[in-house]
């Protein structure tokens, strides 16, 4: 019996099914998350010797290699044009909709303040997004009636809008007023009808809304509204009044979902690759739950944890 071949098969099994008993054993020492993908990745090393290690270490230095080259930044976009403007109904707010004449009979100012500015502010997003729908119909006919009537409604929301930063301006510690005011010229700034200049001037608007907010009631600001004010800086290429908002997201939300967007975003904006990267990685070895957004970017850049 020829065995001169034997023994390197031998000392390669050997070290074969050695690295998969390391690999079981530091199963026991990853995270919860984690531990079942690496008893199966021992299970697989000890299944298929060596051709499965080399797979892996294959694996790992072509993903290696995709991170270290250049990425071409504009794979990814952050734009929300692409956005159906079809608005979910609001059940928690519309379940306390009553006749206004109803409402004046209780005595209960607050809510029936609240109750005007939540049907004006609905109603005019409603109105705006349909017709604003419209505008992308085939016919030619109709879609000029809608632009039509598109400048009526905006006509309406303008003087809607003053009249809130007004009141808000009166009682600039109301936080109610405050973030009313807030929603609401976000709301339309985010349907993007108004033309370039408009829309720009507005975001500067909205910027004093959210300075006021920030000044008279901090912690009523959410990491949500700093990645509203970041992007709509964004979109008007102000990248250091959007850096202003990441910072002080940072300071005042870290660790939070929609305060790793407003950097991503920022960072994406200005180009700069390696800090997207490590705060995308930063993103990965967190326990913070991420959207399909995230997700998307996860998948695109082959993100791992370190």
């Amino acid at each position: 019996m020829d065995t001169r071949g034997l023994v390197p098969v031998l000392l390669i099994l050997i070290g074969n099914y050695l690295i998969a008993f390391l690999v079981f054993i530091a199963a026991f020492f990853q995270k919860k998350e984690q531990r079942s993908t690496v008893f199966m990745l021992s299970w697989f090393l000890s299944i298929v010797p060596f051709f499965g290690l080399l797979y892996i270490l294959l694996g790992r230095f072509i993903s290696f290699l995709k991170r270290k080259k250049n990425v071409d930044m504009s794979d990814v976009s952050f734009s929300q044009e692409r956005e159906k403007l079809i608005l979910p109904p609001d059940r928690e707010t519309e379940m306390n909709y009553v006749p206004i004449q109803d409402a004046m009979a209780v005595s209960d100012t607050t809510s029936l303040r609240r109750l005007l500015l939540d049907t004006l502010r609905s109603n005019a997003k409603k109105t705006i997004s349909s017709i604003a729908a419209a505008m992308n119909s085939k016919d030619t006919e109709t879609s000029h009636y809608a632009a039509s009537m598109i400048l009526d409604a905006l006509s309406e929301c303008r003087l809607t809008a003053q009249n809130m930063i007004w009141q808000m301006q009166k009682n600039p510690e109301d936080v109610e007023i405050n973030l009313l005011t807030l929603e609401y010229i976000h709301d339309i700034l985010s349907l993007k009808i108004m033309n370039d200049v408009e829309q720009k001037s507005y975001v500067y608007i909205l910027d004093n809304v959210v300075e006021n907010l920030f000044t008279h009631n901090l912690w009523h600001m959410t990491a949500t509204h700093y990645l509203w004010m970041t992007d709509l800086f964004l979109s008007v290429k102000d990248y250091n009044m959007a850096d202003k908002w990441v910072t002080r997201a940072g300071s005042y939300r870290p660790y939070m979902l929609d305060t790793f967007k407003a950097n991503l975003h920022l960072y994406f904006a200005q180009q700069n690759q390696t800090a997207f990267f490590d705060c995308l990685n930063e993103l990965k070895n967190s326990d913070i739950l991420v959207d399909e957004e995230i997700l998307g970017l996860f998948r695109l850049y082959n993100v791992k944890n370190e």
